[in-house]
């Protein structure tokens, strides 16, 4: 306690350095948040949002999987002469615009003929409308166009279009200004045009976020305000306390973004509520403390200063168990999951001071005169102090609560086995948007829009012009045909089979491999490297689906190393890396948790002075967080980076409101009161307080269950259960488990029913 009364003194007793001192923070954060802008994407149109594909530049023109953007095309009839008369004005006008670097189109694929000349797709604009019937056939017969740039049933077509960055202005002008180009080139034709891949991908995901951010937010920060006015029944206690964490939110946000730490799309989601959440718990805590105290009669100045010496130590002590918390995720390897861990760390810590600073000035001032009005009509308060039934309830029995309590949480642990990595784009888009829409119709026309490659490499033992390679190359690909969910693989073996008159052969496919065009060749051939490419589409079906695919897959080219001599095989791509780092990464954040778990419980074990109540501690901190875990894998929720990270925010919650009702239950057994008169007391004192933030909280989170964005209804489905379990665990479980196992605090003077195990 005397950490606290030293921080009560100096706040109460230096009042106007203090406020000095806030008016330099909130111009710091000004400073931060409005005179740094970070750009809302970069030169290779992704950020660290894990859940966007990565974009790799190579200058490659018939590379597919390069495009910064994906444009899908729609057509009534793709082989008459209007169509591609109006497409290739299109196609035209977009390459006029000086940010459209290059766009690859079925036009411009060369046909391959045995004397390796290229030969047009479609016909001139004047040829007769037979030709263009004729060019059907030429098109379902190229293996780089059918089912790659259009549709096995020639209603769509990809075109993928790479951009000059130094040219773009605005981020509108690679979706917006692109998709009116595009739509006003073809007007009046039965055609329609629409944007996907991961630059709109991203675009659409950070225009949803920051809509959603200031929807939700404000919606939900409004019903708190109105509820709080309805339990506290006093304006000027909910302004005070609504102020303080807003400030926490605002110095931190500007301290960060001088950190670039908001470029982090999770932190600048997440940073907020949660500093909002945490900030809004502690100043319920001394605000109801100080109206405690004004109602008894005590000064305003002396209010603040008790509040202060006896909450101000479980404030801190939440607040250090949180940061530590978010600071174990800076063990994890991952850049993207260090920053969000480092800037929530700081913003707990930053909110912290701002709960005991602001707080108490402001309740010491004339703006607080008669705060403590109302106090004594406050619903929850009055209905706390009539639940004698209830705290009998769980003193008599005790035993069988904590029972109960260890086993539901041994049981609700066991259902998270069976959550497993997952992250697909779908979790960063409204489902509702054109682009994922878009990105939607390509799963179903061309088995998606994303890429992985089988690489056949051979040693110097090889010959480069030897049907050994082509041999293998088939070997692979047979390999990938036997996944369904591995779509329309192409390779070496496809282009040069698309040769007429060369017939099965390895030995005479490969004779024809001079004669094919330098950039194709070199997409899936490299002699330098001593490497072929097999690619393959994978669509929008999530990690989980695919990463037993890729795994299958890598065993059974294991097999085929042994069986090629002098060559190996193995898979790559971004699914491929992104598969296997989503599991590193989630890994990682299960044993930052662990670790965290494990720092809290020393902490708290230190604090106290006592090995038996940080054991106490377990299952009531455990127990949210199992249930939460529980209620993902009933619900199917993918367990992503973003859920993951959320798992540290319930943390934080559990703890915080067992570190309050063990403080005040420690103050009341050193002020000489027995056990059970001591839980009592704490029952009804914090309980109160306790339940007052459950109601706020919850109900603010619970709009955010409406967001068009599914990583927002899963945070918001996860904060509401873990804050609503924590209620249970610290009012239910812990009270029952201090009472059981009393150890040495046994008095004789103590009555109850329960068996006492020191």
């Amino acid at each position: 306690m005397r950490f606290a009364e030293f921080l009560a003194k100096l706040i109460t007793g230096h009042r106007f350095k203090v406020a000095l001192f806030l008016v330099g923070m909130t111009l710091l954060g000004y400073y931060g948040l409005f005179t740094r802008r970070a750009p809302s994407i970069n030169p290779e149109g992704n950020s660290n949002n894990n859940q966007i594909p990565r974009v790799r530049l190579i200058n490659d023109d018939f590379s597919f999987s390069s495009a910064h953007c994906l444009l899908v095309v729609e057509v009534g009839d793709l082989y008459t002469r209007e169509t591609i008369t109006a497409l290739r004005r299109m196609v035209d006008h977009l390459e006029d615009l000086p940010f459209v670097a290059n766009i690859v189109w079925a036009d411009r694929v060369p046909t391959l003929n045995m004397f390796g000349l290229a030969e047009p797709l479609f016909p001139p604009d004047d040829a007769t409308p037979g030709r263009f019937k004729a060019s059907r056939r030429r098109a379902e017969s190229h293996p780089l166009v059918h089912c790659q740039l259009i549709s096995e049933d020639s209603s769509t077509l990809l075109m993928p279009t790479t951009f000059d960055w130094v040219h773009i202005t605005d981020d509108s002008d690679v979706t917006d200004k692109l998709l009116k180009v595009a739509r006003s080139a073809v007007a009046g034709e039965d055609i329609a045009v629409r944007v996907t891949g991961p630059v709109p991908l991203y675009i659409g995901f950070q225009t949803a976020l920051d809509r959603n951010q200031v929807k939700y937010f404000l919606i939900a920060f409004g019903l708190i305000v109105v509820l709080s006015l309805i339990l506290f029944r006093g304006i000027k206690a909910v302004l005070i306390v609504v102020i303080a964490p807003l400030l926490g939110v605002f110095w931190t946000l500007g301290i960060v973004n001088m950190m670039d730490g908001l470029s982090n799309p999770l932190t600048a989601t997440v940073l907020p509520v949660l500093l909002a959440m945490v900030g809004l718990t502690d100043g319920v805590h001394i605000m109801v403390h100080i109206r405690r105290r004004r109602a008894a009669g005590a000064a305003p100045l002396e209010a603040a200063r008790t509040a202060i010496a006896e909450v101000g130590l479980a404030c801190a002590l939440t607040s250090l168990t949180t940061a530590i918390g978010f600071a174990s995720l800076m063990l994890a390897d991952n850049s993207f999951v260090n920053d969000f861990g480092e800037s929530c760390a700081i913003g707990v810590l930053i909110t912290f001071v701002a709960i005991v600073t602001v707080i108490p000035l402001l309740c010491s001032t004339p703006m607080a005169r008669n705060i403590h009005v109302g106090h004594e009509r406050d619903i929850i308060a009055r209905g706390m102090v009539h639940a004698d039934g209830f705290i009998n309830f769980v003193l008599r029995w005790s035993r069988p609560l904590t029972i109960i309590g260890v086993l539901a949480t041994a049981l609700l642990a066991s259902t998270l086995f069976t959550l497993r990595p997952d992250d697909m784009a779908r979790d960063s888009q409204p489902e509702t948007s054109e682009v994922y829409q878009a990105l939607a119709h390509c799963d179903r026309v061309f088995g998606g829009i994303e890429f992985a490659q089988a690489v056949v490499e051979w040693d110097d033992t090889v010959d480069p012009q030897s049907p050994r390679i082509l041999e293998a190359v088939i070997e692979a690909e047979k390999v990938i045909a036997g996944e369904t969910l591995l779509n329309y693989p192409l390779s070496l073996h496809d282009i040069l089979a698309a040769f007429p008159q060369q017939g099965d052969d390895p030995g005479r496919q490969m004779t024809f491999l001079t004669l094919l065009p330098p950039p194709i060749r070199n997409a899936f051939y490299n002699r330098d490297e001593q490497h072929a490419l097999v690619t393959m589409r994978v669509e929008d079906l999530g990690i989980a689906k695919y990463q037993p695919v890729f795994e299958r897959v890598s065993s059974r080219f294991k097999e085929l190393d042994t069986k090629h001599e002098g060559f190996t095989f193995h898979l790559t791509g971004e699914p491929v890396r992104r598969s296997d780092a989503l599991y590193t990464i989630v890994m990682d954040l299960v044993k930052s948790l662990g670790t965290a778990s494990v720092i809290i419980f020393v902490v708290l074990t230190l604090v106290y002075r006592s090995l038996r109540l940080g054991l106490l501690t377990i299952i009531p901190n455990m127990f949210p967080l199992m249930f939460t875990g529980a209620v993902l894998a009933f619900t199917g929720q993918p367990l992503n980076v973003a859920a993951v990270c959320s798992f540290t925010v319930c943390l934080g919650i559990a703890v915080d409101d067992t570190i309050h009702f063990l403080t005040r239950y420690q103050i009341e057994r050193q002020a000489g009161k027995g056990v059970e008169e001591s839980l009592r007391r704490s029952f009804t004192m914090v309980g109160t307080v306790l339940v007052t933030t459950t109601l706020i909280l919850v109900s603010g989170f619970s709009t955010v269950l409406f967001s068009d964005l599914a990583g927002h209804r899963a945070f918001a489905l996860m904060a509401v259960c873990t804050i609503a379990a924590a209620l249970v665990g610290d009012l239910l479980f812990l009270p029952a488990m201090l009472n059981w196992f009393r150890g040495k605090e046994k008095e004789p003077g103590d009555q109850s029913d329960s068996e006492t195990v020191s």
